[in-house]
């Protein structure tokens, strides 16, 4: 089914299944408006660019210039791509260019594979060249997934606001 699925802007269209993921394990983005304050307002937030957004660490920064795009089939939310067209200093360590996320009932079926592979194309066409994609070192499924779109492990750091956890830096080259 991977190949029959597509990438589309978040949107109410979606919503229904996406709240659905949610109720069996999805976690949507940590540092969006929680669902259930409002599902229009969580969509918004996700497509909305340059305002303060709030750190796991509790800092506030600016919303660096990014896309979010959510994997579908027919009505059916699959999983999320996030492309970041710019990194700080602590995305340079952990989170990189592109995240993905696949809902439970859809993991270990080739979707995070396809996820990934659309969101390298759709950040290329955003002007990226050389992307960076870091995993936890426990995360056995995330580095075979960038592995298997062609990523090269750099090195291991500690985690920016967890230093017990190890991430894994890996380049994807053009």
């Amino acid at each position: 089914m991977p190949h029959h699925s597509l990438l589309v802007t978040p949107s109410a269209a979606h919503a229904h299944s996406y709240a659905i993921a949610i109720r069996e394990g999805y976690e949507p983005d940590p540092i969006a408006p929680a669902v259930a304050a409002g599902m229009d307002a969580h969509i918004a937030w996700l497509n909305t660019q340059g305002d303060q957004i709030r750190l796991p660490d509790g800092r506030t920064i600016t919303r660096l210039p990014h896309a979010q795009f959510w994997l579908v089939h027919a009505h059916t939310f699959i999983g999320r791509v996030n492309i970041r067209f710019q990194l700080t200093e602590d995305l340079e360590r952990w989170g990189g260019h592109i995240g993905y996320a696949i809902s439970p009932s859809f993991q270990r079926r080739g979707f995070g594979t396809h996820i990934l592979g659309l969101g390298i194309k759709a950040a290329r066409a955003g002007g990226l060249d050389r992307l960076l994609l870091t995993c936890l070192d426990t995360n056995f499924g995330s580095m075979r997934v960038i592995e298997a779109n062609g990523g090269r492990l750099l090195n291991k750091v500690a985690h920016p606001w967890q230093p017990h956890l190890t991430a894994l830096r890996y380049a994807i080259d053009p």
